[in-house]
């Protein structure tokens, strides 16, 4: 099949968030409003000239093909095609896209996702050899009243990041996540390169009596729509000791503050820490599931047929 495509960029962030809403919309039934700023933010963590658009005869953005480096021998494609223009071969496209780019820088496979109820996707993933792995949901809390500041455990206090304390949050991070699924190690080079501005986000670090650093939080005051907490990591010799759950409830006080009524964060279905449950005593529930696939390359490539126009 012929499909018209080219290269994105930054003016077509905003195009990109509106698909991305109408996407959300039929696939789960709602959508927190994705802006072109989330958009442009998602790009950064790409790999380099690793998007496309779709085009219509008019020129309209209808699908979006995304790759980020989440290992050294694997993408993460993120495929996006518009509800209305489904059974049109788009996603199979993209697919045949991501594969090819995955296998011409070196990848031995490539993971993608897709929510819970798209059946023709799962049939399209199962067509490609692609294997499920894993599942991950999308937590949230409404916030109707004004949260109880947190009661923190004797011992430990907690503060916003400061300018110069970066590397003692990447370790906190890097170190409690090293035992959880599909970690990666990166250098703190690596970790910061898109996280410049730190310490003017709603980051924590918590310390103990001697100052050792024991857990910690990236928060954004809004993604996707929300107030959205990025990540938070406890380190594994204070765990057990309600430090995380105090972390969060923090982070649903000062977003509150901030104006936000939602707060949002991504989980790992089968973590074994415990977070699930630490999630739900808190008061959120998962709004939705994504389920992941993998697919191991032949390096050779089998030929897909597709034709690029455009491109």
């Amino acid at each position: 099949m012929t499909l018209a495509t080219r290269p994105l960029g930054p003016d077509d962030a905003q195009a990109v968030a509106e698909l991305l809403v109408a996407y959300d919309l039929f696939r789960t039934g709602e959508s927190d409003g994705v802006g072109a700023d989330d958009v442009l933010d998602w790009w950064r963590r790409v790999a380099s000239d690793g998007y496309i658009g779709v085009l219509d005869d008019d020129g309209g953005i209808i699908g979006v093909g995304t790759l980020r480096e989440r290992g050294a021998d694997y993408y993460l494609a993120d495929n996006f095609v518009h509800p209305d223009h489904r059974g049109q071969g788009i996603g199979t496209f993209l697919l045949d896209w991501a594969e090819r780019r995955s296998r011409e820088d070196g990848k031995s496979s490539i993971r993608t996702a897709t929510t819970v109820n798209d059946e023709p996707g799962r049939r399209l993933f199962a067509s490609r050899g692609y294997r499920y792995i894993r599942s991950f949901y999308r937590m949230v809390v409404d916030l109707e009243d004004p949260p109880s500041e947190p009661v923190w455990p004797e011992g430990f206090e907690v503060a916003r990041l400061r300018p110069g304390e970066e590397r003692a949050l990447y370790e906190v991070i890097e170190g409690a996540f090293e035992d959880h699924w599909g970690f990666e190690p990166r250098t703190f080079e690596e970790w910061s390169s898109h996280l410049t501005d730190l310490p003017d986000r709603l980051s924590y670090l918590v310390r103990n009596e001697h100052g050792t650093p024991a857990a910690g939080a990236i928060c954004d005051e809004e993604r996707f729509g929300t107030g959205f907490v990025q990540v938070l990591a406890t380190v594994r010799e204070f765990r057990r000791r309600g430090l995380g759950e105090a972390l969060l409830r923090q982070a649903f006080f000062d977003l509150f503050a901030l104006g936000r009524r939602r707060v949002a964060l991504g989980v790992d279905a089968e973590n074994t820490t415990g977070a699930l449950r630490l999630y739900e005593r808190a008061g959120m529930v998962v709004s939705y599931q994504d389920d992941a696939y993998e697919k191991i390359l032949d390096p050779a490539g089998s030929g897909d047929g597709s034709k690029l126009a455009g491109s």
